[in-house]
C-alpha cells in the first residue's frame, strides 16, 4: 500500500501533468473546425459544384451561381465553423439582384480540406476564390465583390487590403484583431478564478494553421482597401466578445474613403440579415451598385 505522501505525490503529478496539457488539448480543439458535413441544397437556379486551390494550395469545396449579363461576382465568405450553406439566402438575394455568386466551405470545414486557421490564414480561400474567377475569366468575374460576415467578415478585410482584385467589401460583423481570442489562450476559468497556463498555446495554434494568429489584424490593414469602396455592417445589440461595435467603430476610422458603416438596431452579433433583411438587403444592393457602376 502507498503511503499518504506518496498518495499526495502521485495526485500532485497527476493535477501538474493536467494543467501543463491544457494548452494542448484546447489548441487541437480550437482548429478541429466544423463536421466534413456534404453540401445538398437544393438550388432553383443554375449552379455548378467547384473546387479550387487556396493561394496557399489548400483545396476549397464551392458553388458558383452564373448570372446573365452580370456586371460583378460576389464571393460569400461564411462564419465561425459555419459552412456555405449558412450564406445561401445571401446568395439567392445577390443572385436575384443579378450578381454572380461564389460561395464555399473555408478550410476545414464543410467538404474543404486543410486546417480551420481561426481566421489567420482564410484570407488565402479568399484570394483562391478571385484566381478561380479570373483564371479563365468567368463571365461576370471583370468585377469581384466579397461579403463576408463574422469570422468571414475579418478575413475579407484581410484579403481585399492584399489583393487589388476584390473592388468592393462588405464586412459584416467584422473582428478588428485576434486579440481575444490570445487573451483566452493564457488562463482557464474555473468559477470565479482564473488559472493561469503554460503560455505555448498561440506558438502550437500558429504551427497547425500555418499562420500567426498575432498578425491577422484587420484594422491595421484596412487603410489600404482605399480607394476601393467599404461597408461595415453591425449590429447594435452585438454581444459577441470577438465582435464589439467598438471594433467596428474602429475599423471605420481607420478605413480610408470611401467608407460607410451601417449600425443596424438589431440582430445580435451577425444576425442583422435576419432581423431586418429588407434594410439589410436594400443597403447591400445600392453599395453594389455604387460600387460598379
Amino acid at each position: 500500500m502507498m503511503s499518504p505522501r506518496r498518495v499526495i505525490a502521485a495526485i500532485a503529478a497527476v493535477l501538474l501533468l493536467a494543467w501543463a496539457v491544457v494548452p494542448l488539448a484546447r489548441g487541437l480543439l480550437l482548429v478541429r473546425g466544423g463536421a466534413a458535413t456534404p453540401f445538398s441544397a437544393t438550388l432553383s437556379v443554375p449552379h455548378e459544384e467547384v473546387t479550387f486551390a487556396a493561394s496557399d494550395g489548400v483545396r476549397i469545396a464551392g458553388t458558383y451561381l452564373p448570372a446573365d449579363g452580370a456586371r460583378a461576382t460576389v464571393v460569400l465568405v461564411h462564419g465561425f465553423r459555419n459552412t456555405r450553406a449558412d450564406m445561401l439566402e445571401h446568395a439567392m438575394f445577390l443572385h436575384d439582384a443579378g450578381y454572380a455568386v461564389l460561395l464555399y466551405d473555408s478550410r476545414g470545414c464543410g467538404q474543404s480540406a486543410g486546417t480551420f486557421a481561426v481566421g489567420a490564414a482564410e484570407d488565402r480561400d479568399i484570394i483562391g476564390a478571385v484566381d478561380f474567377l479570373k483564371t479563365p475569366p468567368r463571365p461576370g468575374s471583370t468585377h469581384v465583390a466579397v461579403l463576408g460576415v463574422s469570422l468571414g467578415a475579418g478575413d475579407a478585410l484581410l484579403a481585399a487590403a492584399r489583393d487589388p482584385r476584390i473592388e468592393a467589401v462588405v464586412a459584416d460583423s467584422s473582428w478588428a484583431d485576434e486579440r481575444v481570442q490570445l487573451e483566452r489562450m493564457a488562463s482557464l476559468p474555473l468559477g470565479p478564478v482564473a488559472l493561469p497556463l503554460l503560455p505555448y498555446e498561440p506558438a502550437l495554434v500558429d504551427w497547425l494553421v500555418g499562420a500567426r494568429l498575432e498578425d491577422a489584424r484587420p484594422r491595421d490593414e484596412v487603410a489600404r482597401i482605399a480607394p476601393r469602396p467599404l461597408l461595415l455592417i453591425h449590429s447594435a445589440d452585438d454581444q459577441n466578445a470577438t465582435t464589439p461595435l467598438a471594433d467596428a467603430q474602429a475599423l471605420l476610422a481607420a478605413a480610408g474613403e470611401p467608407k460607410e458603416l451601417w449600425i443596424a438596431p438589431r440582430g445580435g452579433h451577425a444576425g442583422a440579415f435576419g432581423a431586418v433583411r429588407d434594410e439589410y438587403t436594400r443597403r447591400v444592393i445600392a453599395f453594389l451598385r455604387g460600387a460598379f457602376r
